[in-house]
């Protein structure tokens, strides 16, 4: 029987509410909370929690209500922190079907424009008081800073495997490195920057033949390649995430203050890339 992530959410959502003292909102979030969701997607469910222990609080949490979704195959994961997202226990069904409960707190709650569109099943006060903070304090100037730390990070990682001749570990920072490049380009195109969902929904929101994303797209096939392979890949995606975050920051004072430091801080580790040659 084909399971209804709505009615599954407001059966956990309506047992938090009366046996956790300690929640003070539950959520929707993903695709069901912006009306995109499809056959195959899954529910991502947000439980606001009281400042505290935040591991100890999502073990209490995932003993009350996975009980309530058991089934006689399934497995579960967590609960354990996912960085961008706060501290995750999910669940997978053999009908691919898959439910995520996530639990943050107010200081937890991660500074994304993804928690803007969190729909609240109950506690709108608690959630609106969070989702207004967040609105506060995702200022273009906040955004680019973090992408520029971002790719610059990216690419410093990448550039260390290579010189040690680790392939599987840039192979895999590579991948990184793709959703923020993809997470710049749909910020340049009006989205939010979000590297932990830039790649979803590429398809589904017709941006395939985008110039920048196909650019992007180059890069990433030289993934499986050898070391030269890779280190093209890496000079594609530095190239992409440059122009982007030039575009983005446009003449401003801090714009330019970013780009410097961000050549200043790729000096070294394209160095150990020419000493490879």
């Amino acid at each position: 029987m084909k399971k209804n992530p709505l009615h599954i959410a407001e059966l956990l959502s309506n047992k938090v509410q009366r046996v956790c003292s300690n929640a003070l909102a539950v959520a929707i979030g993903g695709s069901h909370s912006t009306t995109q969701q499809d056959d195959q997607s899954d529910l991502d469910l947000v439980v606001l929690l009281e400042d505290g222990p935040l591991i100890e609080q999502s073990s209490l949490i995932a003993g009350v209500l996975l009980p309530l979704i058991e089934e006689p195959v399934q497995l579960v994961g967590g609960p354990s922190w996912k960085e961008g997202f706060g501290c995750r226990t999910s669940v997978l069904y053999p009908d691919g079907f898959k439910v995520e409960i996530f639990t943050v707190t107010a200081d937890t709650t991660p500074v994304i424009d993804r928690v803007l569109r969190w729909k609240p099943l109950w506690g709108s006060n608690y959630l609106h008081a969070i989702q207004q903070s967040v609105r506060l304090r995702l200022t273009h100037e906040r955004i680019l800073a973090k992408a520029h730390f971002d790719t610059a990070y990216a690419h410093m990682s990448v550039c260390r495997h290579l010189a040690r001749g680790e392939l599987f570990a840039a192979r895999h920072v590579l991948t990184s490195f793709v959703a923020i490049a993809l997470a710049l380009r749909l910020h340049e195109l009006g989205q939010s920057y979000d590297t932990v969902t830039s790649y979803k929904r590429i398809v589904r929101d017709g941006l395939v033949d985008d110039f920048g994303v196909q650019a992007i797209q180059n890069g990433s096939r030289l993934i499986g390649g050898d070391a030269m392979d890779l280190r093209s890949c890496l000079q594609l995606l530095v190239a992409c995430c440059w122009r982007s975050l030039k575009a983005l920051g446009g003449t401003s004072e801090q714009s330019a203050h970013l780009q410097l430091q961000l050549r200043a801080v790729s000096e070294a580790p394209e160095r150990w890339l020419e000493e490879l040659v």
